[in-house]
């Protein structure tokens, strides 16, 4: 009998330890899918090795292992981001992504974790070194131009602008998937392009055929997006992230992907 009651212990003990390991193992798989759009630099852009890296994966990254989630980074079409983040509850749209009420509409917005300005790309010397320039001014210098077009990143706050300050002006509206692509077409197929300050800059750095300019634009800010039936993990990341920015490590990530192209 002892030699049963013995067995029927160890039994349990093993059985008790293999729940304990299983639950272990499902919590160290758990997973955030942080989708992204890598044409943004310094928030995301592909390194020299075709990953996906830069501010917003830093972040997510660090996150990640605050809360114990594995992070798997998915690079896809700028404007196609929030369906995923509707469809999938532990999903997040992290993208330098301007808080919108469009898009609070659709998602839950983080807390804002940056600013930023809008600014426009175009030859260099097309408009007058530091000045702050009107969306009208792109418009009519456009005009000049054989392209008679303005590009923009699909689904943000450039092509919105850019739409609203076209109307009968004759000037066209070029999308683009990401910034880069559509810099690479200005003198040709666009006369400028209006994106983001640190992705605009982040492009004249890397030619000196091109300058950026602020536009008289509204100031952005920048939050991730979540699926509307995850408010904890919400308000865990808001908690994460208001430590990150008093420590100064947004600051700092910002630093080291400042060159990034």
């Amino acid at each position: 009998m002892k030699k049963i009651i013995t067995l029927v212990l160890a039994l349990c003990m093993v059985l008790a330890c293999t729940a304990m390991f299983a639950s272990c193992e499902k919590d160290k798989t758990k997973t955030i899918n942080v989708y992204t759009n890598a044409g943004f630099a310094p928030y995301e852009y592909l390194d020299a090795n075709g990953n996906v890296v830069g501010v917003d994966v830093d972040i997510m990254n660090y996150i990640g292992e605050k809360l114990g989630y594995k992070v798997v980074i998915n690079d896809i079409e700028f404007d196609t981001i929030l369906n995923e983040v509707k469809n999938d509850k532990y999903a997040v749209g992290a993208a330098g992504m301007s808080k919108k009420a469009s898009r609070d509409e659709v998602a839950l917005a983080s807390n804002v974790y940056a600013t930023s300005q809008q600014y426009v790309i175009a030859p260099a010397g097309a408009f007058t070194k530091g000045a702050i320039v009107p969306i009208e001014d792109v418009v009519s210098y456009a005009n000049t131009q054989n392209s008679k077009s303005i590009g923009d990143q699909k689904g943000t706050t450039g092509s919105y602008l850019v739409e609203d300050a076209i109307a009968e002006s004759g000037v066209n509206a070029v999308e683009y998937s990401n910034a880069i692509i559509a810099s690479a077409d200005i003198g040709t197929t666009v006369a400028a392009v209006v994106i983001d300050k640190l992705p605009a800059e982040s492009i004249c750095k890397g030619n000196s055929n091109l300058e950026c300019w602020q536009l008289d634009a509204e100031m952005e800010s920048y939050v991730m997006y979540f699926n509307k039936d995850n408010a904890e993990l919400v308000a865990q990341v808001n908690e994460i992230l208001a430590q990150m920015i008093e420590d100064g490590i947004i600051d700092q990530y910002t630093v080291n992907h400042s060159n990034g192209k």
